[in-house]
């Protein structure tokens, strides 16, 4: 609800309480944007926030990631493939797949909204099934 007690159907993602973005997000920030107690039953939408410097540390785990950058610059590492990132790009991580991200820029942070069934929007490397 907002200030007069309706829901509160826009607003601006830094806004939105952040979420502790477990252990492998190393200089990371998390919001959920949308998820099962915000107008999304099934689904998580993350949006992390890299600071720079900051790494997600590889994992996998049964669950597919839809994730697109909004701002900054990076890479993404998906089994042994490496690819450049930046703001626009999209990216899917097909399950059981070791994969990371992390920002390449010294001044800049690396900003990305990552979609995952319900299931998903947990810490993967406390599910010990960390690389």
């Amino acid at each position: 609800m907002d200030g007069t007690g309706k829901e509160q159907l826009c607003g601006k993602i830094n806004d939105l309480p952040m979420m502790d973005p477990g252990m492998h997000m190393l200089g990371g920030e998390k919001r959920i944007v949308f998820g099962p107690e915000r107008f999304w039953p099934t689904h998580v939408m993350r949006c992390f926030t890299l600071k720079p410097g900051g790494k997600a540390a590889s994992n996998h785990h049964p669950w597919v990631h839809w994730f697109v950058c909004i701002a900054g610059q990076g890479k993404f590492q998906i089994g042994d493939d490496v690819y450049d990132i930046g703001a626009g790009y999209w990216v899917y991580v097909p399950e059981e797949i070791p994969h990371s991200f992390w920002n390449t820029s010294e001044t800049e942070d690396l900003i990305s909204l990552c979609t995952v069934t319900k299931e998903g929007d947990t810490d993967p490397l406390a599910l010990t099934r960390g690389c």
